[in-house]
């Protein structure tokens, strides 16, 4: 571990992602600039089929996923991803500015906050808000407390590993 919390948040989510693009179909993740650079609050960008962020929010929220979605026809999107480091619960404060950045994000479909044990009362309030707002606009915004990318970690960790399979 560095002395930035900050980056080994975002490296853990990074590590996250990567188990979830050598395992999902037709997936990529890009780290667009250092921590504590200005970043238009994208931490994190994952190139998926569209539908496949529902699918990651059920694993999060700790659903027994055994069969992934057919998405081999879907579209591929850009999710954002927002990491923030903390054993504290994230406040209205924070989710007033991931929202902003959603503004600053038009070529991402889909908008995640990620870490904290959760939300606090009014942010949860506010996060509901965002999210029914960004779905008229066909946009899927999505919470994931500590507990959900520990979830996220087990289940991908768990897969076959399928790089050692012969090529034919």
């Amino acid at each position: 571990m560095s002395t930035n919390k900050g980056k080994d948040g975002e490296m853990r989510a990074l590590r996250l992602l990567s188990h979830i693009v050598e395992a999902e179909e037709n997936c990529d993740v890009t780290r667009h600039t250092n921590t504590n650079t200005a970043d238009g609050g994208a931490d994190l960008v994952l190139e998926h089929p569209q539908g496949l962020l529902p699918h990651l929010g059920n694993i999060a929220d700790g659903e027994d996923i055994n069969q992934p979605p057919d998405l081999s026809d879907a579209p591929r999107v850009k999710t954002r991803i927002d990491v923030k480091t903390t054993e504290s619960k994230l406040g209205p404060d924070t989710v007033k500015k991931f929202a902003g950045d959603i503004r600053r994000n038009p070529d991402c479909d889909g908008h995640v906050l990620i870490g904290g044990t959760a939300l606090s009362g009014q942010a949860e309030k506010d996060f509901k808000e965002i999210q029914e707002a960004q779905a008229e606009v066909g946009k899927t915004v999505v919470y994931i407390p500590n507990v959900g990318i520990d979830n996220l970690e087990q289940h991908y960790k768990a897969l076959p590993d399928n790089s050692s399979q012969d090529e034919e």
